[in-house]
């Protein structure tokens, strides 16, 4: 994996400096590289700062939900819902699993046994995430003298389908995650054309019609997720979910935009332009991704009926800072590429996300915003 990122990066950084390689130092080229090739993939940092801010309403939701279960022996149960392949995952159950047993001692009752379910899509590199989890056991084990059982499992699938057995979870967590659907919505054309000519998402330059039909799949899955979840948990169980979001109710509003896909929309206008791509391919292109509002959760947490909202906060993370652009770029990437390969072609990927990049570039130093808004909600299983 980081040979794979290694030979990347070195023919990323060949590329770009070829008019001037004669003047840079070897030895400076290989120690940025070691430096570059060594950081956490820049997706990785994106889904720890969801993680981190929200960390406190976390472990407290956690306590809870797990600290007062009374199952001899005492077994508690914790899933993370779209959990990738990165050590993000693992974090948060070892601090989750920390807050509990801190709890247990606190009141001095003797340590729970921890289940710990991580869900992905099947196609999740499951192998790279399983090889962490061995320290992770053994680390916790030492911290608390041997006295800790933590068994770990993985659940592909979606989430928008049934993953657990009824009443056998008692806390879940989903990081940036759910605002993905499961599809992009139907209804996108009319007489055959494209009706979102210019977005790939539900953007404020969209047609109502447009964010008509998005906000419809959205009430559809999101009213599917809690339903599902709600029988999965038992009474008093609880969720923390974290998603991107919106930052004003009005969809239209220029504030609502999301500068990651706001850019890639151009950036694929700008391919158009340099002949490699279709127009007609891009004009039909769509992502599967909606920003929800505050409101729009809070009306579906209690449509759907099976929750109390404990908590819920919108934050917004400027990130107006000089390599932002580059960061956020590769952010994107990993969350598109393969939906991109799949309706453009592979080919299309390294100059579409160099050009991504020049414009957010271009963005920042206009003072235009490239943060993005997080919501989350912390929800608690009404009894029946």
């Amino acid at each position: 994996m980081l040979t794979t990122r290694v030979l990347r990066s070195l023919q990323y950084f060949c590329n770009y400096f070829e008019p001037h390689i004669n003047s840079i130092s070897f030895f400076c080229l290989v120690f940025f590289l070691f430096v570059y090739c060594c950081m956490p993939p820049f997706s990785q940092m994106f889904q720890k700062e969801v993680i981190e801010s929200v960390m406190d309403i976390t472990l407290s939701s956690a306590v809870e939900a797990c600290a007062d279960v009374e199952t001899v022996p005492a077994t508690v149960s914790v899933a993370d819902l779209g959990c990738c392949s990165g050590p993000n995952t693992l974090f948060v159950v070892e601090n989750v699993i920390r807050a509990v047993c801190e709890r247990r001692r606190e009141a001095v009752r003797q340590l729970p046994e921890f289940m710990v379910f991580l869900n992905d899509l099947p196609s999740n590199d499951f192998n790279t995430l399983f090889s962490l989890v061995p320290e992770f056991v053994q680390k916790l084990k030492a911290e608390h003298d041997g006295r800790i059982m933590v068994s770990v499992a993985g659940v592909p699938g979606s989430f928008y389908g049934r993953l657990f057995p009824s009443s056998s979870l008692h806390f879940m967590t989903s990081f940036t995650s759910l605002q993905w659907l499961s599809q992009v919505p139907a209804g996108l054309l009319n007489k055959g054309e494209p009706i979102n000519k210019g977005n790939v998402y539900m953007s404020p330059a969209s047609p109502p019609s447009v964010a008509t039909r998005y906000f419809e799949q959205f009430q559809e899955d999101f009213n599917m997720f809690l339903r599902l979840r709600s029988q999965e948990l038992v009474v008093g169980g609880r969720m923390v979910l974290s998603m991107l979001g919106r930052r004003s109710h009005d969809i239209h509003k220029k504030i609502n935009e999301f500068p990651l896909f706001e850019a890639l929309s151009k950036s694929l206008s700008i391919s158009v332009s340099e002949k490699l791509v279709a127009e007609e391919k891009v004009a039909s292109f769509n992502f599967p991704l909606y920003t929800p509002s505050t409101q729009e959760l809070e009306d579906q947490v209690y449509r759907e009926g099976s929750f109390t909202i404990d908590y819920m906060k919108q934050y917004y993370h400027d990130w107006m800072f000089e390599n932002a652009p580059n960061m956020l770029s590769k952010t994107c990437r990993a969350a598109t590429e393969s939906l991109i390969c799949h309706h453009f072609g592979e080919e299309i990927i390294e100059p579409l996300f160099k050009t991504h990049t020049r414009v957010l570039y271009e963005r920042l130093v206009e003072g235009e915003d490239i943060g993005w808004c997080q919501i989350t909600v912390a929800l608690c299983k009404s009894a029946a």
